[in-house]
């Protein structure tokens, strides 16, 4: 009988609290700030990342060494694990694939397995638990690539930055470069296209935003009989709050809502104050 473990990595605004209530294994990112490095989730919480993130010039983040990777394959392997189902944020704004890749080539001992979420934050540590709950309850890593693929365009994520500023800064918002002028006077709707970061709304004044924000989520849970939301911000809970009252309907009627602070790699695009929501529809 094989033993199957689902890797997934905090790049997906997931804890090693979440982890552990959802039987997943999990990889932290690097977070580089000022001259100073830190592992994500194990030298810098969230609230200490927040508290001081403004005082940088240089932010930046890295994939997990390799070598950590083989070390958490090692670990599983000793313990009885003979397959790895490695899921990944999506490979046009992450290197992990790339690493997993390259595991799954070369390392002998276990057959591993890589999923390409083509999501970041909430809306791939959706699919990672989705994965892990299938496998707790029995599902093969076949069935469980199977769903995960169905499930995929499915999930999606919307978030309300304050400001573009970080997310071109730390690289994942080149396009938009030479427009930053005037991109940093408006208050940016994102999402997902195609894999990467795209801005879907351009509103002026927090109030304006954040309406054009919950109307986006309304319409895209619209009809859904199914469906999993994960509510997330960067150090913002007066909207989270707000967003909590103004969808108390959906949220009432999902089958799992997560509510979580932005992990540190993730904070370190998004900046201060940033809101959002993944959706996973399940029909």
């Amino acid at each position: 009988m094989t033993k199957l473990a689902i890797i997934a990595d905090s790049s997906q605004d997931l804890t090693f609290e979440l982890a552990h209530q959802f039987g997943l294994e999990l990889l932290s990112y690097q977070i580089q700030m000022g001259d100073q490095h830190f592992k994500d989730l194990v030298d810098i919480d969230t609230t200490q990342f927040y508290r001081t993130m403004q005082d940088y010039k240089v932010l930046s983040t890295g994939i997990p060494p390799i070598n950590e990777a083989l070390d958490l394959l090692d670990k599983l392997k000793a313990q009885g694990y003979d397959q790895a189902l490695m899921l990944c944020s999506s490979a046009k704004v992450t290197g992990m694939r790339q690493i997993y890749k390259v595991l799954q080539d070369q390392y002998e001992g276990m057959e591993l397995f890589v999923f390409d979420t083509e999501q970041i934050a909430s809306s791939a540590g959706l699919q990672s638990i989705l994965a892990a709950q299938m496998n707790q309850a029995g599902a093969s890593v076949q069935e469980i690539l199977a769903e995960l693929e169905r499930v995929r365009p499915q999930t999606d994520i919307y978030a309300l930055f304050r400001t573009l500023e970080y997310l071109v800064r730390g690289g994942r918002f080149n396009k938009y470069k030479g427009m930053l002028g005037q991109i940093l006077k408006i208050q940016p709707l994102l999402k997902m296209i195609d894999g990467e970061v795209g801005v879907i709304g351009k509103v002026r004044g927090k109030k304006k935003s954040f309406q054009a924000f919950v109307d986006q989520i309304k319409a895209d849970l619209k009809g859904a009989q199914r469906y999993r939301l994960a509510i997330f911000s960067g150090d913002n809970q007066e909207e989270v709050l707000l967003l909590k009252e103004v969808l108390a309907n959906e949220i009432e009627k999902a089958e799992l809502v997560l509510e979580t602070q932005l992990t540190a790699v993730l904070g370190v695009h998004a900046g201060p104050n940033s809101i959002g929501i993944a959706t996973q529809i399940l029909d």
